[in-house]
């Protein structure tokens, strides 16, 4: 119990979201986390409207951040809600984006890394991940970022070809 706590915290859930089993395989040096939603009802992130949980999709598991020494997983089985138009949507979770099968944090530790060394094969050894891992988080992170950028107000005053 204390486990399943402490990592309910450092995970820093949203209301209604635990940590329901943290299983730990010592041969392999790998920590699976389960989590599971508690709540009746979640919002529908594009309308705001609080909709009924439907049914759950099958559990998916994300690469997290590792704990000590042992590479640590995300596993949950997500809900679907069922919209007032009857239309059955997948709740993303808080700590992954679409479906990458890696959370923000790790994201984030690749980026950093990335930034430091300049060499996405030593970053895939370090963070122990293949390197296409790596080049994928490279890639859509330079996409977000391009993403935010505001060409409105960018005047050319040469244009050479």
């Amino acid at each position: 119990m204390f486990t399943e706590n402490l990592f309910t915290r450092i995970l820093d859930l949203e209301d209604g979201w635990v940590v329901e089993s943290v299983d730990t395989d010592f041969s392999k040096e790998e920590i699976s986390i389960q989590i599971v939603c508690l709540s009746e009802q979640l919002e529908d992130t594009q309308t705001g409207e609080l909709c009924k949980i439907y049914d759950h999709a099958p559990a998916r598991k994300w690469r997290h951040l590792d704990t000590m020494q042992y590479k640590t997983y995300i596993k949950c089985a997500l809900p679907r809600i069922i919209t007032s138009q009857g239309k059955v949507k997948t709740v993303q979770p808080s700590w992954a984006s679409g479906y990458e099968r890696h959370t923000f944090l790790f994201e984030h530790a690749v980026i950093d890394l990335l930034q430091a060394s300049k060499n996405q094969t030593k970053t895939a050894q370090i963070m122990r991940c293949g390197f296409n891992v790596v080049n994928r988080i490279m890639h859509l992170s330079t996409k977000r970022g391009m993403e935010r950028r505001n060409y409105t107000e960018l005047v050319f005053d040469q244009l050479s070809v």
